[in-house]
């Protein structure tokens, strides 16, 4: 299933966690606001699509996350009091956007968090940088970057040696992906990436320690975005998974045209 991206870029005040918060406190109109995020729905699962802002999963700041969010929409779609079953199975940063998916059972949550647990969940993203990824002192048309990462200060950072001071590797995660080089445009170099795993910034984090931060990404050292600056060049644009329960395999993509207009939404 393609997903047409293009009426989300671009329509940011519609999608403005403030604006949505209203509603959903209001319980009315959640149907209408966020029908548009809809990818798929079906009696197991919700695949959306996250707007960046939005939180995957629920944190020390108290706004909403995309459980919340969705569990208002599916409650008022369905006329369903009370509470309703909406959980992420997957995370996406909270400045990051693109493709999720949501379990609308307990059933559908356990089996496709197993897909995850077993490797056979694949995702796929787009991300910009300012700089490329080099070997040999060329530009990589396809390279694998891995290092080893502990989390510090809420950041994933380099470990280097025996695990850093007094060989220490308490904590230290090994992190693995491989980026393409899809296009280069006026000094913007336009990667899709898959990972390995699922680690904390995995992605943010490797790109910043082989020498090319993430557009916006100003925490691992990117370059700021001029107008939009509460998010990251980085969107999730495929998910390819066995159906919870009906096991048959399921694909969902953004459309290409979206992905190739990436740097003009971005910069």
């Amino acid at each position: 299933m393609v997903f047409d991206a293009s009426r989300i870029f671009g329509a940011d005040e519609s999608f403005d966690l403030r604006r949505i918060s209203k509603i959903v406190q209001s319980g009315k109109g959640c149907v209408a606001a966020l029908s548009p995020l809809v990818v798929h729905e079906d009696n197991h699962q919700l695949v959306i699509y996250k707007p960046a802002g939005w939180l995957s999963q629920s944190d020390q700041t108290k706004d909403l996350s995309v459980n919340e969010i969705f569990a208002a929409y599916l409650r008022e779609k369905y006329a369903k009091p009370g509470n309703v079953f909406c959980a992420a199975v997957q995370r996406l940063d909270r400045p990051a956007q693109g493709l999720m998916v949501l379990a609308r059972t307990s059933k559908g949550a356990a089996r496709i968090s197993e897909q995850i647990r077993l490797g056979q969940f694949e995702k796929k993203y787009r991300v910009l940088t300012d700089k490329p990824l080099l070997a040999q002192d060329r530009v990589a048309k396809r390279i694998v970057l891995s290092a080893d990462m502990r989390k510090v200060d809420r950041m994933a950072r380099r470990v280097t040696g025996n695990g850093g001071e007094g060989g220490n590797k308490r904590g230290v995660e090994r992190y693995l992906l491989t980026a393409r080089l899809v296009a280069e445009e006026k000094s913007t170099f336009h990667y899709e990436v898959e990972i390995e795993g699922g680690r904390f910034h995995q992605i943010r984090a490797l790109f910043a320690a082989h020498g090319a931060p993430l557009l916006g990404d100003v925490k691992y050292g990117g370059r700021p975005l001029k107008s939009q600056r509460d998010r990251i060049a980085l969107v999730a644009s495929l998910l390819r998974y066995r159906h919870p329960t009906a096991e048959r395999q399921q694909l969902f993509t953004l459309d290409e045209a979206s992905l190739r207009n990436l740097p003009g939404y971005f910069i």
